[in-house]
């Protein structure tokens, strides 16, 4: 029997709005899970660190619980850039890491990717 990966879709403040988004999902015939940290639940804390809930599903759920909670992917910070004209912190595309430049959005500035490391 294969052991199932689980991912985490989001993170809430305490159990309960976990366990609402978890209901969601399996509603949608998606499996999930509600998660907290067993002393935060035990307390019944709702914020700080052990106050935080995860809602789970299994790897290959994933995309569709978050298009389901309309979540978006975490951004990846080792694509994240910082213009040299104006400062900005900026998201790339992979088509953008591939032709090794961008035009900044904010200051319209062509940045070559070689300039940056």
């Amino acid at each position: 029997m294969e052991e199932t990966t689980w991912a985490t879709v989001l993170e809430t403040n305490g159990i309960t709005v976990a366990e609402m988004l978890a209901q969601r999902l399996e509603a949608a015939d998606i499996p999930a899970q509600a998660v907290q940290e067993s002393a935060g639940k035990a307390i019944g804390l709702s914020s700080g660190p052990l106050g935080t809930a995860y809602v789970r599903v299994p790897v290959q759920y994933l995309d569709d619980a978050r298009e389901l909670l309309d979540v978006e992917e975490p951004v990846d910070i080792d694509d994240i850039v910082l213009c040299p004209s104006c400062e900005s912190e900026l998201e790339l595309e992979d088509a953008e890491w591939e032709q090794g430049w961008f035009i900044c959005p904010v200051c319209d500035t062509r940045v070559s990717l070689d300039d940056l490391f």
